[in-house]
């Protein structure tokens, strides 16, 4: 019993671990040659209504939602600043400038796209061309 959970939790973090892999998102690696899309996204305080901040970004195609939140934090860090915790499953988002997922409260960030809620984490949704994200901070 003890050591088929030893080489599954291997497994696992080989599966990690692995360019490309759930770390990285669901993506394959990029090249120098990609062709760029065009997103806007949107962080939003739904709860609070304290800010709502929007960037259009050209981002490499097949980009993930993650990649995206990157680019704009590295264009805006202060309106589009974020943080996040992996698990095995992917990047779940805690923050957003600064106002943070809170279980005791029931708060969450959502992520959406086209106004509808996301079904995928960050790292494995990838966008399309003129997509409109959005991380909003919400309740569940």
């Amino acid at each position: 019993m003890m050591k088929t959970l030893v080489i599954m939790l291997a497994g696992l973090l080989l599966l990690y671990l692995a360019p490309g892999g759930l770390c990285q998102g669901c993506a394959a690696p990029r090249t120098h040659l990609q062709l760029q899309i065009d997103v806007s996204y949107t962080v939003v305080d739904g709860m609070n209504h304290s800010f709502n901040d929007s960037i259009l970004l050209t981002v490499p195609q097949d980009s993930s939602f993650f990649d995206v939140m990157a680019v704009a934090q590295e264009k805006d860090c202060r309106r589009f600043r974020f943080t996040y915790t992996l698990y095995v499953w992917g990047a779940y988002i805690t923050s957003v400038q600064g106002l943070h997922e809170d279980s005791n409260q029931h708060t969450y960030w959502q992520l959406l796209s086209n106004d509808i809620p996301l079904t995928l984490g960050a790292g494995c949704y990838t966008v399309s061309d003129g997509e409109k994200l959005e991380a909003r901070f919400s309740t569940y």
